[in-house]
């Protein structure tokens, strides 16, 4: 199953994740080795900088949710460490004159959270802060997704995004690893206990929860 937008495709079977080895960082993309074979993912700036820090580590495991593009004479290979960001991602690739490399930039400079907040709550001034985004393009925006993202976002979570960050900071501070750290709060957020008791805006119940997946 494909998409064709803007002389490209997006196919969204093939590849859902990768899970491997951090083998190189670059300005645009890094390399993940997973079983012998080193795949060139492309990912925001903030990623990669996230990614930076644990290149040294001793055999740096990774898990990045991917997008597979297809142009005629290349397939690219886009990686993101959420299936928010890659749902963002994805939706703002509809919008006509936006390819996936404007997209990336975009998720680069702000959180994702606070994208979709500026698509429903119609903040022409931050989409306009975006990479390549003017006041056109802005409206453009709010226009074509702002009931997308209603639909296929949950728009009171967004603020857990400031909790997410804290928490993986705080494991990171215990000794454990940014990619640990990360992928132990994810859980963490999508623990149906968690969210049964309110807990999500409570940084040091997300902490619990996160050290509980980590044992």
């Amino acid at each position: 199953m494909s998409i064709q937008n803007n002389f490209f495709v997006t196919i969204r079977v093939m590849i859902g994740y990768l899970r491997g080895e951090l083998v190189q960082v670059d300005d645009e993309a890094c390399v993940i080795d997973v079983n012998g074979v080193g795949y060139n993912v492309y990912c925001s700036k903030s990623l990669l900088n996230q990614l930076g820090e644990i290149i040294n580590d001793e055999t740096p495991v990774v898990k990045l949710y991917t997008q597979l593009i297809h142009r005629e004479d290349t397939m690219d290979l886009y990686g993101f460490i959420n299936k928010d960001e890659l749902r963002l991602f994805t939706l703002l690739l509809t919008v006509s004159g936006i390819g996936p490399k404007q997209s990336v930039k975009i998720l680069g400079v702000r959180d994702p959270a606070d994208i979709i907040k500026a698509i429903v709550t119609e903040d022409n001034a931050f989409l306009m802060s975006l990479s390549g985004i003017g006041k056109k393009k802005a409206q453009q925006i709010i226009l074509e997704l702002k009931e997308k993202a209603k639909r296929n976002f949950d728009i009171a979570a967004s603020p857990v995004s400031s909790n997410y960050n804290e928490a993986v900071t705080a494991l990171e501070s215990l000794g454990f690893t940014a990619a640990e750290s990360r992928e132990a709060v994810e859980r963490a957020l999508s623990d149906e206990t968690l969210a049964a008791k309110g807990d999500k805006s409570d940084v040091s119940k997300i902490v619990e929860n996160a050290l509980k997946q980590l044992s």
